[in-house]
């Protein structure tokens, strides 16, 4: 090295190279020295960012699993809820039925239907004549034939309509309601009162000015919630 240095070879061009020699020397160290300073810091960086890979991992698993606790939840309320339901409908429906079942319904007077119930179709009026709908039905009966309540209810009304002459109103509850029309005077009921199936409630005479020109009946009609339904399908059971 001291022969490398010497003042022969300082001179001119050696003692260029030896200035580069130094300074590739320096520089080899310091790249040396930053390669080492970087692996480092780079070894740091990727150790503190491996906590946060695994606490964003854990937040995710747990994420997940209150998402299936709630989904477990909604569904066994779900499962809770339409056994319930089905119960709860089904014991309505036992309770309609076995009402229906001990529901007694009996013919007003036994004679024949003379006119049927017309379904809110027009028909002639042999006493009007005119077209018009017939929302009950006749049934043929000697004049003073007694006239008996349908089934069991509440007498709401007793009045004399212009045209269907002197009629009994009963309530028979869940939206039934009778009317008894063509009756004669003499009303076995008044308003008010409770009867039951076969009660007497009058008896057949001639009062409806709009159907004097037929035979004697019992102009008899029913509505089920506000509206005209046929009597005789209900009474023989092809109706509700």
């Amino acid at each position: 090295m001291k022969k490398f240095f010497s003042k022969e070879n300082l001179g001119g061009k050696g003692f260029i190279t030896a200035i580069c020699v130094c300074i590739l020397a320096v520089g080899g160290i310091g790249l040396y020295s930053y390669s080492k300073a970087a692996d480092k810091l780079n070894e740091e960086l990727i150790n503190a960012n491996k906590p946060n890979a695994v606490t964003e991992a854990d937040n995710a698993e747990q994420a997940n699993a209150e998402q299936q606790q709630v989904k477990k939840t909604e569904k066994n309320t779900e499962e809770t809820t339409a056994p319930q339901t089905e119960a709860v409908q089904s014991e309505t429906s036992e309770t309609e039925a076995k009402k229906d079942a001990y529901t007694v319904y009996v013919r007003p007077v036994n004679g024949e239907v003379i006119c049927e119930f017309s379904n809110g179709e027009l028909v002639k009026s042999k006493t009007l004549n005119v077209w018009k709908t017939h929302d009950g039905v006749d049934i043929a009966a000697k004049t003073g034939e007694k006239v008996k309540s349908m089934t069991s209810g509440t007498v709401t009304q007793v009045y004399n309509d212009p045209m269907l002459g002197v009629t009994v109103e009963i309530d028979h509850e869940d939206g039934l309601i009778g009317f008894y029309s063509n009756l004669s005077e003499d009303v076995a009921v008044s308003e008010g009162q409770t009867v039951s199936a076969g009660t007497i409630i009058g008896s057949v005479g001639s009062t409806a000015e709009g159907e004097i020109e037929d035979e004697p009946h019992l102009h008899f009609a029913l509505k089920k919630n506000g509206e005209w339904i046929d009597p005789i399908a209900l009474i023989s059971g092809e109706g509700s």
